[in-house]
């Protein structure tokens, strides 16, 4: 049995949150409920370049009250009153992209608390996005930031026409802004329009180079597109951004493939993408098969049996694909 090479379900990685609507100060009171004296603290984030737009909360633990507050021009911010305990630390981003966490203790009044950013954060297991100076220095403005929300409002609804549109009205009011050219791709992608969605993945990493979700989009489209050369050099790039894109290392395997390149490097690829991509086993499987290696590709498809449900359309095959490996 040889496998095609199965996309579905790739395209998209993701689509940047709804932009999140914080008040331009710290407003809430922490002092409800907890019957101790707050305090002020202070802080500052260091990272290179102007820090620009960019949002401090304080999470209490449980459901209890939490604060936010902007961060000024020179890397500070100051929460005026604030109750002596423990508190989830999170800063984000345009677009409300969590860019740091960390757990802080808020032991008393003249407390200051220090934010280290490096210049760029990868997108870690947990979905957090790569972030550039650039991106943190923008400073989105409220028609683009609202129109960006009901985008991506609509994708999530799977009314992905009405999402072009809000997203060519968001990037109309403010064309250098990257994460809305993105999600305009994925939303593109998700109607087949694997040109267009190409093109506007561009665009946002014309604007920001290092944008991961931009890369990655990218290589899906390209492969979609059979510009297998072109879908390899986006995925590699993908993941030098981030090494955890699971679906881009299956992305790189098939254009490898494609391109009857190194299939020792696509076997790795595809062994490691197999986690979020079960159809890996079954392409490492054939190239197994073909290189007279029967135990180890019966072994890829036993392993794509145990990941999928009993219902998959594909089981039936693959279970007399594993017969006939078995009794050579």
């Amino acid at each position: 049995m040889k496998t095609g090479f199965s996309l579905t379900g790739l395209v998209l990685l993701g689509v940047m949150p709804v932009a999140a609507q914080f008040p331009e100060s710290a407003t809430t009171d922490l002092r409800r409920d907890r019957g101790q004296r707050a305090v002020m603290v202070r802080g500052q984030v260091s990272c290179e370049g102007t820090p620009g737009s960019l949002t401090v909360e304080l999470l209490a633990s449980g459901h209890g009250p939490s604060a936010s507050t902007e961060v000024q021009a020179d890397g500070s911010f100051v929460f005026p009153s604030v109750v002596p305990g423990g508190y989830e630390l999170r800063m984000t981003g345009s677009g409300g992209t969590i860019i740091h966490q960390q757990s802080v203790l808020i032991s008393g009044p003249d407390q200051n608390l220090s934010i280290n950013l490096p210049e760029r954060e990868n997108a870690d297991r947990n979905g957090r996005t790569s972030i550039s100076i650039r991106q943190l220095q923008h400073k989105i403005p409220p028609e683009a930031r609202k129109e960006f929300s009901k985008g991506v409002a609509a994708s999530k609804k799977g009314e992905h026409s009405i999402a072009i549109d809000h997203f060519q009205k968001a990037v109309s009011i403010d064309p250098e802004l990257a994460d809305a050219y993105n999600n305009l791709g994925s939303a593109h992608a998700a109607l087949g329009q694997f040109e267009q969605a190409a093109e506007q993945f561009q665009k946002a990493i014309d604007l920001v180079p290092d944008h991961s979700l931009a890369v990655a989009n990218l290589s899906v489209a390209l492969c979609k597109l059979n510009r297998y050369h072109e879908a390899e050099q986006a995925a590699r790039r993908a993941l030098q951004l981030d090494s955890s894109l699971l679906k881009v290392r299956y992305i790189l395997a098939v254009s490898l493939i494609a391109q009857h390149a190194d299939s020792i490097e696509a076997l790795e690829n595809l062994q490691r993408a197999a986690a979020d991509v079960p159809e890996a086993h079954l392409v490492a499987a054939n190239i197994l098969a073909q290189t007279g290696r029967s135990s180890d590709a019966a072994k890829q498809l036993e392993d794509y049996l145990r990941a999928t449900p009993e219902q998959d359309k594909e089981r039936q095959k693959v279970e007399a694909w594993l017969a006939q490996l078995r009794h050579q």
